[in-house]
C-alpha cells in the first residue's frame, strides 16, 4: 500500500510543476502566463495579439515588416540575424515599453521607423552593425530612459541627435569607433546619470563636451586612446561618483584634472602610462572610497601625492612592474583604509607607516622583492600581532623559503646610533684649514648629514648601495632644498664622514651640526668651530708697518722730486729742454678775453685809487677850515675881551655872556666837522664798494654770456646739414674770428676768470696810511674795518645800498643874530662891524670871521677889497668839481650863476647837501680847544 501511494503523489507532483500548456501556446515556445511568451531556435510565425511580453531568441528572420502587436510592452528578438526593419513595423505596437533587438546584423534604421513608439522606455540596439545613425532617427521617443547601441560601428555621430530623448538616463555607446565629441554634445540630455563610452578610438574631448551632465553619477571612458585630458573637462560633474579611466595612454594627469569632482568614490587609472602622480592629486577628492592604480608605470609614490584621502577604504596597486618604492609618510594620508593590496611589484621595503593603519583588515604584500634587513625590522613584531590581515605568503623574495620572513628579521641585530666622538671646539687661523669629526656607532652604520652656519646640508652615506632616507636629496644643497655644487664650496665631506674645512674666514665660525641616522634611530651631535683672535693683532701690526712703509715712500718721492726740480732749475734744463717745443697754444680770441679782463681789473684799481685820493683830500680839506675856524674864533673873541676889559661900564655879565657865545660856536663848528667827516667816509666806502660788485658783475656776465653763446652756436651746428661741415674738417672754422673760442680754451678762460672773481672777493685794500689810528676822524676805511663795524649795513649780492639821509643842514649864521648877541663879530657884515667899531672905538681892528668859504650878498654887503684873501677863501672852482665827481657825493650848489670869470661884486655861496649818519669813534683833533681865554 506504501509503494502505490507514493507513486501517485510524484506524478501529481510532477503534473502540477511543469508548466501549463494550454492550446493557445505555439509549439517548441515556453509561456508562462497566458500574456508571457518565450520562445528560441525555431522559424519565425505569426504571433498572437494575446501576448504582452515576448521573447524569441534564433528566431530567425530576414526583415521586421507587418508586425501585429497591438497590446505589446516588451520585444525581446535576440540573434536572429535580422538585417532590416520595414518603416510599418511598429505602426501597430504603440503601446510598446521595452525593445530589445540586439546581437542582430542591423545596418541601418531608416528615418520613422521607431516614431510610432512614443511610450518606449528601454532601447537596446546593442552589437548590431550600426554605422550612422539619422538625425531624426529618435524623433518622438520623449519616454525614453535607457538606449544601449553598444558593439555597433558608429564612426561619427551627428550633432544633437540625442536631443529629443529629454528623459534619457542611460546611454551606452561602447564599443564603437566614436574619435571625438564637440563642446556641448550632450546639451539637452541633461537628466542623464550613466554614460559609458569606453572602448572607442576616443582621442580627444573638447573642454565643454561634458559640461551639461549636471547629474551625471558614472562615467566610463575607458579603453580609448586620451592621452590627457583638456582643461576643466570634469568641472561640471559636480555629482560623479564613479570614473573609469582604464587603458589609455595617459602619461600625465594635471593637478586640477579631479578638482571638481566632490563627491567621486570610485577611481580606477589601471593600465595607463602614468609614471608619477602630481603633487596632491587627490586633495578635494576627500569622499574617495577605492582607487584602482593596476598595472601603470609609477615608479614610486611621494609623501604628498595621497593628501586629501582620509576616506580612502581600499588602494589596489598591484602588478606595477616598475614600482620599487613607497616613501615613508604615504600611508599618514589613508588613515581609513580597510584593504591594502600592493603584490605583483618591485617593493624591497614597506614604509612603517604602514603600522598606523589600525583600520587595516586586508593586507596582500605577496610577490615583491623584499628585502629582510634592518629596513624592515619593526615588520616582525607588527606582523605577529596583526596576523589576522595577511592573506598570502610573507617570503623575503621571489627566491627565498616561502613564510620566512618574520623569522629572518627577528634574528636582525639592529641598534640604533650613539655618539662615539666629537671634535672639541678649538681655535682656528684664519686662512688655515679643519676637520670637524662626528663619530657615531650603529647597525647599521647611520649615515651623516652636515649643517652648516650658512646653512648648507652636505650628506654622506657609508653604503652607497643601501638607499638611506636622504638618498633623494642631492648631496650638497641648501636648506630650501636647492641643490649646489660642491665643487664651488670650500667645505666637503671625507670618505669617513669628517668634514674638511679649507681657507677659513670669519663666516665659516659658528655650529656646525652632525645628524647620524639608520632605520632605528636618529640622533644629533653639535660641534664649534672658533677664529684665532691672534690674528686682530696680526692685522693691527701689519696696518702699522703698511702705514709707516707708505709713509717713507711718500716722504721718499717728495724729496726726489723736490730734488729734481731744485736740479733743473739750478742748471737750466727746463728751459734749454723745453723752449724748442714749448709754444704758446693760447688762441688770439682768448688772449682777447684775458686783456678785456685785465683791463677790468685795472678800470677798478684806477677807480678805488681815484676815489681813495678823493677821500683823503676832502678830509684834509674839513680838517683844515675847521682849525681855521676855530683860529679865527678864537683870535675875534680875544680881541673883543681885550676890547671889553677897557670899557667899564658893560661889566662883567657881558663877559660872561660873550665868553658863552664862544663855547657855542666852537661846538657848532665842532658838531658840523664831524657831521662832515662822517659823511664823506661813508660815501668812501659805498664807492668803493660799488666799484668792486661792479668789476664782479662785469666778469660774471662776460662769462656767462660766452657760455650762452658758445651753447646756441652748438645747436645751430647740429642743425645744419652735413655740407656746411666740410669747411670745419679742413680747418678753416677752428679759429674763427666769432665770440666762439677753442675747445681747449674754453677750460682755461673759465679757470681765469674763477681766479679773478676769488680774488676779487678776497682782496683787502690797504690803509691810506697804516700809521694812522683808526681813532682819528682822518682814518682812510678798508673792507676789514667796514666789515668789522656792527652798526654798517651789509651789503648783500650786487646790489647798491643807497644812502637815504639827508645831508646835515648848513649853518645858518642869519638865525643867529638877535639882539642879544649884536656885538657877535661873526654875524655881521664887514660894514655893520665897522659901525659898530666906530661907536665902540675899537681901533679899526679887522674881526675874524668863522666860515670864510661861505660868502653871500646877505652876509657881506661890502666891497670885494674889504674881504682879505678873498682868491685864497673862495678857492679854485674846478677845484671843488674835481672833489666832487661822482653822482653819488653831496651836490655842489650855488646862490648866483657862476661865470667863466667873476664878476665884480658877486660872491658864491657853496652848500653841501651832506647825509647825516651816526660816525662812532670820531675825534675833532685840533679843531677842539680846551680854553678860550
Amino acid at each position: 500500500m506504501t509503494y502505490p501511494v507514493a507513486f501517485v503523489l510524484v506524478l501529481l507532483a510532477t503534473l502540477l510543476c511543469q508548466p501549463v500548456k494550454s492550446t493557445f501556446c505555439p509549439d517548441e515556445c515556453f509561456c508562462a502566463d497566458a500574456s508571457s511568451l518565450y520562445c528560441s531556435d525555431r522559424e519565425y510565425f505569426p504571433i498572437s495579439e494575446q501576448f504582452k511580453q515576448v521573447h524569441l531568441e534564433n528566431v530567425t528572420v530576414a526583415k521586421l515588416e507587418n508586425l501585429i502587436f497591438k497590446n505589446i510592452s516588451s520585444l525581446v528578438w535576440r540573434n536572429s540575424k535580422i538585417r532590416k526593419i520595414e518603416n510599418t513595423s511598429f505602426y501597430n505596437s504603440s503601446t510598446l515599453i521595452e525593445l530589445d533587438l540586439s546581437n542582430n546584423e542591423l545596418e541601418v534604421i531608416r528615418n520613422g521607423v521607431l516614431q510610432p513608439l512614443y511610450l518606449l522606455k528601454i532601447l537596446n540596439l546593442s552589437n548590431n552593425s550600426l554605422r550612422d545613425l539619422p538625425r531624426t532617427m529618435f524623433f518622438d521617443l520623449y519616454s525614453l530612459e535607457e538606449l544601449n547601441l553598444r558593439g555597433n560601428k558608429l564612426h561619427v555621430i551627428p550633432m544633437n541627435v540625442f536631443a529629443p530623448l529629454l528623459r534619457l538616463r542611460i546611454l551606452d555607446l561602447s564599443k564603437n569607433s566614436i574619435v571625438t565629441l564637440h563642446d556641448h554634445f550632450f546639451r539637452q540630455n541633461k537628466n542623464l546619470q550613466s554614460l559609458s563610452l569606453s572602448n572607442n578610438n576616443l582621442s580627444r574631448m573638447y573642454s565643454n563636451a561634458l559640461v551639461d551632465l549636471a547629474i551625471l553619477e558614472n562615467l566610463d571612458l575607458s579603453g580609448n586612446n586620451l592621452e590627457s585630458f583638456s582643461k576643466g573637462l570634469f568641472d561640471g560633474l559636480k555629482e560623479l561618483k564613479i570614473l573609469h579611466l582604464e587603458r589609455n595612454p595617459l602619461y600625465n594627469l594635471s593637478i586640477v584634472t579631479f578638482s571638481m569632482l566632490h563627491n567621486l568614490i570610485y577611481l580606477d587609472l589601471s593600465d595607463n602610462l602614468l609614471k608619477t602622480l602630481s603633487q596632491k592629486l587627490f586633495r578635494m577628492n576627500n569622499k574617495l572610497e577605492t582607487l584602482v592604480l593596476d598595472r601603470t608605470k609609477i615608479e614610486i609614490l611621494h609623501n604628498s601625492e595621497f593628501v586629501g584621502l582620509d576616506n580612502l577604504k581600499k588602494l589596489y596597486l598591484r602588478n606595477n612592474d616598475m614600482l620599487r618604492e613607497i616613501e615613508q609618510f604615504v600611508f599618514l594620508d589613508t588613515p581609513h583604509l580597510e584593504i591594502l593590496d600592493i603584490s605583483g611589484n618591485k617593493l624591497t621595503y614597506l614604509p612603517n607607516t604602514i603600522s598606523t593603519l589600525n583600520n587595516l583588515m586586508d593586507l596582500n604584500i605577496s610577490d615583491n622583492h623584499w628585502v629582510c634587513d634592518c629596513r624592515m625590522h619593526w615588520f616582525a613584531n607588527w606582523a605577529e600581532n596583526r596576523s589576522s590581515i595577511f592573506n598570502s605568503d610573507l617570503s623575503c623574495g621571489p627566491h627565498s623559503y616561502p613564510n620566512d620572513m618574520i623569522p629572518t628579521l627577528q634574528n636582525l641585530n639592529c641598534t640604533k646610533p650613539r655618539i662615539v666622538r666629537t671634535s672639541p671646539p678649538g681655535l682656528h687661523v684664519l686662512k688655515s684649514s679643519a676637520l670637524l669629526e662626528c663619530s657615531f656607532a650603529g647597525n647599521p652604520h647611520p649615515s651623516i648629514a652636515w649643517i652648516t652656519p650658512h646653512d648648507y646640508i652636505l650628506h654622506w652615506n657609508p653604503d652607497p648601495s643601501v638607499p638611506d632616507i636622504f638618498h633623494k636629496h642631492a648631496e650638497v644643497h641648501s636648506v630650501s632644498g636647492h641643490a649646489l655644487n660642491r665643487n664651488n664650496l670650500k667645505m666637503r665631506v671625507l670618505e669617513n664622514g669628517t668634514l674638511f674645512i679649507q681657507n677659513i674666514s670669519r663666516e665659516d665660525s659658528g655650529s656646525y651640526y652632525c645628524f647620524a641616522t639608520n632605520p632605528i634611530a636618529n640622533t644629533t651631535a653639535e660641534v664649534l668651530l672658533y677664529i684665532d683672535p691672534i690674528i686682530i693683532y696680526n692685522v693691527k701690526i701689519m696696518s702699522i708697518l703698511f702705514g709707516a712703509f707708505c709713509a717713507a715712500c711718500f716722504l721718499g718721492i717728495t724729496l726726489l722730486v723736490q730734488l729734481l726740480k731744485y736740479i733743473f732749475i739750478r742748471f737750466g734744463i727746463v728751459d734749454k729742454c723745453c723752449n724748442c717745443c714749448h709754444k704758446d697754444k693760447t688762441s688770439p680770441r682768448a688772449k682777447q678775453i684775458y686783456a678785456m679782463l685785465d683791463n677790468i681789473e685795472q678800470y677798478k684799481s684806477q677807480q678805488l685809487e681815484r676815489l681813495r685820493e678823493n677821500y683823503a683830500q676832502q678830509v684834509h680839506r674839513i680838517k683844515d677850515n675847521c682849525a681855521q675856524q676855530v683860529d679865527w674864533i678864537q683870535s675875534s673873541y680875544s680881541g673883543q675881551a681885550k676890547h671889553l676889559k677897557e670899557i667899564r661900564d658893560i661889566g662883567t655879565h657881558h663877559l660872561t655872556a660873550l665868553r658863552d657865545q664862544y663855547y657855542d660856536q666852537v661846538k657848532r663848528v665842532r658838531d658840523y666837522s664831524t657831521g662832515q667827516l662822517s659823511w664823506v667816509r661813508e660815501n668812501y666806502v659805498f664807492q668803493r664798494n660799488k666799484i668792486r660788485k661792479f668789476s664782479a658783475h662785469q666778469v660774471l656776465r662776460f662769462r656767462e654770456s660766452y657760455k650762452y653763446q658758445q651753447q646756441t652756436l652748438n645747436k645751430v651746428l647740429e642743425n645744419l646739414p652735413s655740407f656746411y661741415f666740410e669747411n670745419c674738417r679742413s680747418g678753416s672754422c677752428g679759429r674763427s674770428d666769432s665770440v666762439v673760442f677753442d675747445p681747449k680754451d674754453i677750460a682755461g678762460i673759465d679757470m681765469y676768470i674763477k681766479t679773478k672773481i676769488d680774488k676779487l672777493a678776497a682782496l683787502e685794500v690797504p690803509n691810506l696810511n697804516e700809521s694812522q689810528s683808526k681813532m682819528s676822524v682822518y682814518y682812510t676805511p678798508t673792507e676789514i674795518s667796514d666789515d668789522a663795524n656792527d652798526d654798517a649795513p651789509a651789503l648783500e649780492g650786487v646790489h647798491i645800498n643807497y644812502i637815504e639821509k639827508d645831508p646835515p643842514p648848513m649853518l645858518d649864521f642869519r638865525s643867529m643874530k638877535d639882539a642879544n648877541n649884536i656885538l657877535n663879530p661873526a654875524w655881521n657884515t664887514r660894514g655893520e662891524y665897522s659901525l659898530l667899531n666906530k661907536k665902540k672905538n675899537l681901533n679899526g681892528e679887522m674881526p675874524c670871521r668863522v666860515f670864510s668859504a661861505v660868502y653871500s650878498n646877505e652876509l657881506f654887503n661890502s666891497n670885494d677889497d674889504a674881504v682879505p684873501n678873498k682868491k685864497t677863501e673862495l678857492g679854485d672852482m674846478e677845484e671843488m668839481r674835481s672833489l666832487l665827481q661822482s653822482n653819488s657825493m653831496p651836490t655842489l650848489t650855488q646862490t648866483d650863476s657862476i661865470k667863466s670869470e667873476r664878476t665884480p661884486g658877486k660872491h658864491v655861496v657853496l652848500s653841501f647837501e651832506i647825509p647825516v649818519n651816526s660816525i662812532e669813534h670820531v675825534n675833532l683833533g685840533k679843531c677842539k680847544s680846551d680854553t678860550l681865554l
